[in-house]
């Protein structure tokens, strides 16, 4: 789970926010770090194995979270990303297909098309 909270943040917040959320992030966990190096040593010395349970049941927990709330970002490009985020599959990753956010030739060059359009609207107004 450790490389998930720097890896993840940065691939699916849009960029007007992802700075600040990535550096959010990486706060959060450094004091997830400072928290368990804190506890897990009187934790050990105090109840032994028994700790290791703690650590299995906040896995399993973690677990359940990321299968239903965290999509798939492999080989997504991040405004494929933000298409998946913007249809609102909030507890539903799974349902995510692989094709949501994916656009064809025809769908880029309409875009672009459409933006200097826009473009050369304002310029003449």
């Amino acid at each position: 789970m450790g490389p998930v909270s720097w890896t993840y943040p940065a691939e699916i917040f849009p960029m007007r926010v992802r700075a600040k959320a990535v550096s959010v992030s990486t706060a959060v966990c450094w004091l997830f770090n400072f928290a368990l190096a804190w506890a897990v040593p009187p934790g050990l010395s105090t109840i032994a194995y028994k700790t290791y349970f703690i650590f299995g049941t906040f896995n399993f927990a973690a677990f359940i979270h990321i299968f239903f709330c965290f999509p798939e970002t492999a080989g997504r490009t991040l405004e494929e990303i933000e298409d998946v985020f913007a249809q609102g599959h909030v507890f539903t990753a799974w349902k995510v297909k692989r094709n949501v956010g994916k656009k064809t030739l025809q769908d880029v060059v309409g875009e672009h098309d459409t933006d200097s359009h826009d473009h050369d609207l304002k310029e003449k107004v």
